[in-house]
C-alpha cells in the first residue's frame, strides 16, 4: 500500500522584518508590507523563536497569521519576484504617456548651483511647428489613454503663450490629462493663475532656498535682485485663486543654508500651512554642473541634517519610509523629455547635452542604443545585491543616470539609520 505524500512547509523568517526596542517596548517593522506595529510582551517570545528558525513552538494558527501579515514567507524570493514583476509592469505599461516638456533653456533666475549654466539658452523657434510636431509625436503611442504633462525649463512661463496653446491641444485630445509645473514662481501673476486652473495644472513646485537674504543671494532675479517678495506675492495670490492647488515648495540645501532650513520651514509654514503645501529639502549636487561645490552635503550629511531638523526643531522630514513600487521616469518606455527644438531625452539631466539625445518628436525610435541603455542598465531589478537588500522595498533603486553612467548606486538617506528615523517617527504619532 503506497501512503500518501504529506506536504511539510517549512516558514521562514522574512528578510524584511526589523525587530527593535525603544523604551522597553518592542516593535517590528516590515519593509514589504511598510507596516509599523507595536508588539506585545507574550508575543515578543514568538517572534524571537520565529527570528531564530524554531518554529516548533511556533502554533500552526499563529504562523498562517504570520505568514498572511509576511513576517515568516516560504521563501524570501517570493516576495522579491513579486515586487519586481510590480515593477516591470509599471515600466512597461504603454496606456500612460508621461511628458517633461522644456519650451525654453532659458531662464530670468542666475541661480550660482544651476546644474544647466553651461548649456546654450534656446528657446522654440516656430511655436505652431512646435506644437504640431509635438502632437504628432503624441498622436503616434496609439495605446496611450493617459496623458501626464510636466512644464520644465529653463523657466517655462517665459513661453507662457506655448504652454497654453499646447495645453488647450492636449485636452481636445484626452480626458484623462493633467500637468504640473516646475518654475521659479516669479512670472505666477493672476493671469498665470488662471490659466493653471483652466488648463488642469494641479500642482506647481517652487523653489525658495531661505529667508529673504539667503534666498535672493542664491536665486537672485536677472534684473531684480530681490526675488523672494515677489515669489511670496506670488504665492499669496496662487492660493488666493487657486486654493486647492497642491504647491510643493522646494528648499535646495547645502552646507552654506543647511542652519537657515528650521527658520524657513516655520515661516512657510505659518503663512501657507493651511493650504496643500510641501516643503521639502532637494539636496544640491555638482554631478552635472561646470564648477566643483564643496559644500555638497555627502550621504552622512544628509542623515544628520534631517535628524537635527526634528530633534532640535520638529521638524518631521521623511521620517517613515514610503512604499516605492514607481521608479524614475527615465527608466519608463513612455516617459520623455522634450527640448526647445523637439529634441528627446530620457533624463531631464541630459536636456541641452547633445549626445544626450535619443531622436526628436519628428524621428524616434526605441532602438536607440541610449534608450535601450536607460531602460535597461544596472538595472536594480536584475542586482544581487538589491536582491538581498532589506531596504528594496522601500527604495527606487537610486537614480538611474547614476548607475547607469557613474555606477554611484545612490541608496535612500535613511539606509543604516532606520532605528534612528523609526523612532522619532514614533514620537510624533504618541505625542
Amino acid at each position: 500500500m503506497l501512503l500518501p505524500y504529506i506536504f511539510l512547509i517549512i516558514m521562514v523568517w522574512s528578510i524584511y522584518n526589523y525587530l527593535f526596542d525603544k523604551d522597553n517596548t518592542t516593535y517590528l517593522y516590515n519593509s514589504y508590507t511598510n507596516n509599523l506595529m507595536e508588539v506585545k510582551e507574550d508575543k515578543k517570545a514568538i517572534l524571537e523563536a520565529c527570528q531564530r528558525g524554531d518554529f516548533d513552538a511556533v502554533p500552526q494558527a499563529v504562523q498562517d497569521q504570520l505568514q498572511k501579515e509576511c513576517i515568516v514567507v516560504e521563501d524570501n524570493a517570493d516576495i522579491y519576484n513579486q515586487i519586481k514583476l510590480e515593477r516591470s509592469l509599471s515600466r512597461y505599461n504603454n496606456k500612460y504617456l508621461s511628458l517633461t516638456i522644456a519650451p525654453t533653456t532659458a531662464c530670468n533666475f542666475r541661480c550660482g548651483y544651476c546644474y544647466e549654466g553651461g548649456i546654450e539658452k534656446k528657446v522654440s523657434k516656430s511655436v505652431d511647428q512646435s506644437i504640431s510636431d509635438i502632437l504628432g509625436f503624441v498622436k503616434s503611442f496609439k495605446n496611450t489613454k493617459y496623458l501626464r504633462v510636466t512644464w520644465y525649463g529653463g523657466e517655462p512661463l517665459l513661453m507662457f503663450d506655448f504652454i497654453k496653446q499646447l495645453s488647450e491641444k492636449f485636452m481636445e485630445m484626452f480626458d484623462n490629462y493633467e500637468a504640473f509645473i516646475i518654475t521659479n514662481g516669479y512670472l505666477m501673476n493672476s493671469e498665470v493663475i488662471q490659466a493653471f486652473k483652466r488648463y488642469k495644472v494641479k500642482g506647481v513646485q517652487i523653489t525658495i532656498d531661505g529667508l529673504e537674504e539667503t534666498h535672493n543671494q542664491r536665486r537672485p532675479h536677472c534684473t531684480n535682485k530681490d526675488s523672494f517678495q515677489v515669489i511670496i506675492k506670488n504665492l499669496t495670490t496662487l492660493f488666493q485663486e487657486y486654493p486647492e492647488v497642491r504647491v510643493s515648495l522646494r528648499v535646495n540645501v547645502d552646507k552654506s543654508n543647511e542652519d537657515e532650513y528650521h527658520e524657513l520651514y516655520h515661516f512657510l509654514k505659518d503663512r501657507f500651512g493651511d493650504y496643500h503645501i510641501n516643503i521639502h529639502p532637494g539636496y544640491v549636487t555638482d554631478d552635472f554642473s561646470e564648477v566643483s561645490n564643496n559644500k555638497c552635503m555627502m550621504q552622512c550629511d544628509k542623515v544628520k541634517f534631517v535628524l537635527k531638523q526634528y530633534d532640535q526643531y520638529k521638524i518631521p522630514i521623511s521620517l517613515y519610509p514610503s512604499s516605492s513600487f514607481g521608479e524614475c521616469s527615465a527608466r519608463h518606455i513612455n516617459s520623455f523629455v522634450i527640448g526647445p527644438e523637439g529634441e528627446l531625452y530620457k533624463c531631464w539631466n541630459d536636456i541641452g547635452v547633445k549626445e544626450k539625445s535619443v531622436g526628436s518628436v519628428t524621428d524616434f525610435s526605441f532602438s536607440n542604443r541610449l534608450v535601450l541603455k536607460y531602460l535597461l542598465d544596472n538595472d536594480p531589478l536584475e542586482s544581487e545585491e538589491c536582491k538581498q537588500c532589506f531596504y528594496f522595498p522601500i527604495c527606487n533603486g537610486g537614480c538611474p543616470y547614476n548607475r547607469i553612467f557613474t555606477s554611484n548606486n545612490q541608496c535612500i538617506v535613511m539606509k543604516q539609520n532606520l532605528k534612528d528615523f523609526l523612532v522619532r517617527y514614533i514620537d510624533t504619532k504618541i505625542k
